[in-house]
């Protein structure tokens, strides 16, 4: 996309499908933001399907440009530009983070997708989903987790012993994330839900669904 009136910053975020979200600051640039996207995915290792975000500036409206890549592919096939107001804060917030004017825990915060989702009118965001849930999100705030934990103590206590298939029945009742195409929360396997479950609950140290016996957990 050669413009003259575009200005192009040096960082780039790159949303993968199976590897998940990379920040690439001070990128090489050639002054065209398709070529610039292209020469990252060439050195971008076991890429999938996603999306790859810059902030720019054309004429004096900041915005970010949104580019599209599929399957292993190195190429760009669709491509946003987006100049609204919601735009701006994000490239904003990007550049700020470049500089180090901002936090990397707020940066990650305003780029993950659901976040971009609810500000940005983009299809190519809006098709977007991840084929797994990222572990970070799962283990450190995935929203269900407590959810599931808090029920399952309202209705079973502590301390007591129930079998597996309880609690897997417990976690089919939460909603799917519709930006998640496998969550580790909905395996067809039950046990495996049971297990999930307690390692994202031992990793924010709320409790544990420990096993007691091949059919038989107990929750503490």
């Amino acid at each position: 996309m050669p413009n003259k009136e575009l200005t192009l910053k040096d960082t780039m975020i790159l949303y993968d499908r199976d590897m998940g979200i990379s920040i690439y600051p001070n990128i090489r640039s050639y002054d065209n933001l398709t070529d610039d996207a292209e020469w990252l995915l060439e050195r971008t290792p076991q890429k999938t399907r996603g999306f790859i975000i810059r902030p720019v500036t054309k004429n004096t409206k900041e915005g970010i440009w949104i580019g599209e890549y599929n399957h292993n592919s190195n190429q760009i096939n669709r491509q946003d530009l987006l100049l609204t107001e919601e735009a701006a804060k994000l490239g904003k917030t990007i550049t700020d983070h470049s500089h180090r004017r901002t936090t990397e825990r707020k940066l990650m915060k305003q780029i993950e997708i659901n976040q971009l989702k609810k500000g940005l009118e983009s299809r190519i965001i809006e098709h977007f989903k991840y084929y797994t849930c990222p572990t970070e999100r799962f283990y450190q705030t995935c929203t269900h987790i407590k959810k599931v934990y808090t029920e399952l103590t309202r209705k079973h206590g502590k301390r007591n012993r129930i079998p597996y298939t309880l609690v897997a029945q417990e976690i089919a009742k939460t909603k799917p994330c519709q930006d998640v195409i496998v969550c580790p929360l909905m395996t067809p396997n039950l046990f495996e839900r049971a297990l999930n479950l307690d390692k994202a609950l031992k990793s924010r140290k709320l409790g544990r669904i420990r096993l007691i016996t091949s059919d038989i957990i107990e929750i503490t």
